[in-house]
C-alpha cells in the first residue's frame, strides 16, 4: 500500500525533516478548542507504520489523538476524492471516534478501499461511514448526499468535536478527472458543518491543480471567515515585477530562437 499503484510520485516525496508539520497540527489542536482552526496540510492516507499515496505523515490522526484528551467523541469528516483508509484504519475498533468519508470508489481507483460495506471492527462497528460516490457528480447532488449523510450522523453520534477534510481533487479540471465540482459546493458541505458551532479542526487535502486548488481554500477560508471575497485579484507590486520579468524572458527566449535560426542558415 502506498507503492504499486500510488499516486505518489518521486519529485514529490518529502526531503525536509516532518516536525514542522507535528508542530502546526499539534498547535491548532491545542488553540482552536472553542473556535474554528485552519491548517493546509493534510495526509489522510498514511497509516501508523508505512507511508502511503502522498502522505507521509497523517496528521488528521494526530489531531484527533490530541483532541480526544479534551472532547470524548471526534467525528472525523472527509470530503476529498479519494477514500480517507488511513484515518479509518486507525480508529477503526473504537466508538469514541467516527469517520465519515465520501469518495471516489471504482475498480482500480487508488487506494481501492471504502466501501459502504465497510463500517468497523469490534467496539469500532458501524462507526465507519462510507459513501462511495460516481463520477461526474456536480455540487447540488453532492451536497445533498452529504447533507443527509452527517445529519443523521450527528444525531446518532453527538459529536463534541470535528476534523474536517477539505480536498480540493473534487473541483472540476483536476488532473483526477472524476468529481465536476465547484468551490461553493464544497463550501456548502463546510457551512453546514460550521452551523454546529463545535470545536473544529480543518484540514487541507488533495488537489492535483494548482490555480484550482488555491482558489478553492481560499473562497473556504473565506466560508469560515464569513467573509465574501471578491474574484478581481487586486494589483501587487509583486504582480508587476512579475509582469515585467515575464516579458523579459519572452524577448530573451524570441532572441535566443533567432541565433539558433541565424547560425542554422549560415
Amino acid at each position: 500500500n502506498g507503492l504499486i499503484g500510488s499516486p505518489c510520485s518521486p519529485r514529490d516525496s518529502q526531503e525536509s525533516p516532518p516536525t514542522p508539520q507535528f508542530k502546526s497540527i499539534n498547535s491548532s489542536a491545542l488553540s482552536f478548542l472553542h473556535s474554528p482552526s485552519l491548517t493546509s496540510i493534510h495526509d489522510h492516507w498514511k497509516n501508523h507504520n508505512e507511508a502511503s499515496g502522498f502522505c507521509y505523515l497523517n496528521d488528521a490522526v494526530l489531531g484527533i489523538l490530541r483532541l480526544r484528551r479534551k472532547f470524548d467523541r471526534i467525528l472525523y469528516v472527509d470530503l476529498d476524492l479519494h477514500h480517507g483508509d488511513g484515518v479509518e484504519d486507525a480508529f477503526s475498533f473504537t466508538s469514541k471516534v467516527m469517520t465519515v468519508s465520501l469518495h471516489k470508489f471504482s475498480p482500480g481507483f487508488f487506494p481501492g478501499t471504502g466501501d459502504v460495506s465497510d463500517v468497523g471492527l469490534g467496539k469500532g462497528r458501524y462507526y465507519s461511514v462510507n459513501v462511495p460516490i460516481q463520477d461526474g457528480i456536480q455540487d447540488e447532488r453532492y451536497y445533498h448526499i452529504c447533507e443527509s449523510v452527517l445529519k443523521e450522523v450527528y444525531i446518532a453520534f453527538n459529536p463534541k468535536a470535528v476534523v474536517l477534510q477539505l480536498g480540493a481533487d473534487t473541483i472540476a479540471g483536476d488532473p483526477m478527472c472524476s468529481f465536476n465540482m465547484t468551490p461553493v459546493g464544497i463550501g456548502k458541505c463546510l457551512k453546514y458543518i460550521l452551523q454546529w458551532e463545535l470545536a473544529t479542526l480543518i484540514l487541507g487535502g488533495g488537489g492535483y491543480n494548482l490555480a484550482n486548488t488555491a482558489r478553492c481554500w481560499t473562497y473556504l477560508t473565506g466560508v469560515i471567515l464569513g467573509k465574501t471575497l471578491s474574484s478581481e485579484i487586486p494589483d501587487h507590486e509583486v504582480s508587476k515585477a512579475l509582469t515585467v520579468f515575464s516579458s523579459l524572458r519572452g524577448r530573451a527566449e524570441s532572441f535566443h530562437l533567432i541565433k539558433i535560426t541565424l547560425l542554422t542558415e549560415y
